[in-house]
């Protein structure tokens, strides 16, 4: 399990451990985004996701909950990291998900 308090990132073996228990942990300053980065790159790792594989139209539609035209028109725009000149379009998964994280702030 991977845990965030106080701007932290705590996993099961630091937690869990009798010898770490007397360090005494100070919160890192770092940004909102470099937090959101660290936690993607560590759920990307527990699920076993491979970030370089593609995801088509479908996927992406299926996803957001939209309907398959409206997906290809979000392939056609600018700023969706999209691979437009294959057949059929696709997008990485690492470039989608840091997608995600930028249009949700």
């Amino acid at each position: 399990m991977i845990a965030l308090q106080d701007n932290v990132i705590y996993s099961d073996e630091i937690i869990n451990n009798p010898q770490t228990k007397e360090i005494e942990y100070k919160p890192l300053d770092i940004s909102k985004r470099d937090m959101d980065n660290r936690l993607f790159v560590l759920l990307l790792e527990k699920y076993k996701i491979n970030p370089f594989s593609n995801l088509s139209v479908k996927d992406v539609a299926k996803d957001l909950g939209m309907n398959q035209n409206s997906a290809n028109q979000l392939f056609k725009r600018k700023d969706f990291p999209s691979l437009n000149f294959t057949k059929p379009k696709q997008i990485c998964v690492l470039s989608y998900y840091l997608w995600k994280l930028e249009r949700r702030d």
